[in-house]
């Protein structure tokens, strides 16, 4: 149910195209919770049969009208009110790599080679996805509408994502060094 929110949070910083709103999305919100080009649009859809959003349909000379979409008050409402509800951290949290590991002992070679590959595609992304969240952060910061002040919560969120990052790195690390003394 958070997309939905997330959108409307979104729209408070500024009115957007359903395409606009899907590349911001996209640079933002897109790093912890996943969600299709389709699925903003249909929630969009829905989102105005509600009453959150209204759009306008801009003319455009020689490329397609534009739809336009802005929150409403009763939208803004429903965000503050989604704000305030208590959340849970992995409510939705499901692992493939978790899975494998737990049942290793059935392909142990293989899970070495799994998390071999695990830890360095971590490693190699840390630095460049650090990089490039924070360019977006400092874009945003300036471009936004109360940027400057609510970029403390985006640096929040990157944070997060940078120590989960780091962790899997030290767990992947660690694993490996568990399974090679084992496999020596």
């Amino acid at each position: 149910m958070s997309l939905p929110f997330g959108l409307l949070g979104l729209l408070k910083y500024n009115d957007s195209t359903g395409y606009d709103l899907a590349k911001l999305y996209k640079d933002s919100l897109s790093t912890f919770w996943r969600a299709q080009h389709s699925q903003i649009h249909r929630e969009l859809n829905s989102m105005e049969e509600k009453g959150w959003v209204i759009s306008q349909v801009v003319i455009q000379d020689g490329k397609p009208n534009k739809r336009v979409f802005s929150i409403t008050d009763s939208g803004k409402e429903a965000f503050n009110e989604w704000v305030k509800t208590p959340a849970n951290l992995y409510q939705n949290y499901n692992s493939p790599l978790l899975m494998q590991v737990f049942f290793g002992a059935a392909a142990p070679k293989e899970i070495l080679r799994v998390l071999k590959n695990e830890h360095d595609a971590r490693v190699a992304g840390l630095e460049p996805h650090i990089q490039k969240y924070e360019t977006i952060l400092d874009i945003y910061k300036s471009t936004f509408k109360n940027g400057k002040e609510e970029s403390i919560y985006w640096q929040m969120v990157l944070d997060y994502g940078i120590a989960q990052a780091k962790m899997m790195i030290d767990w992947t690390q660690n694993c490996i060094d568990k399974l090679e003394r084992e496999l020596l």
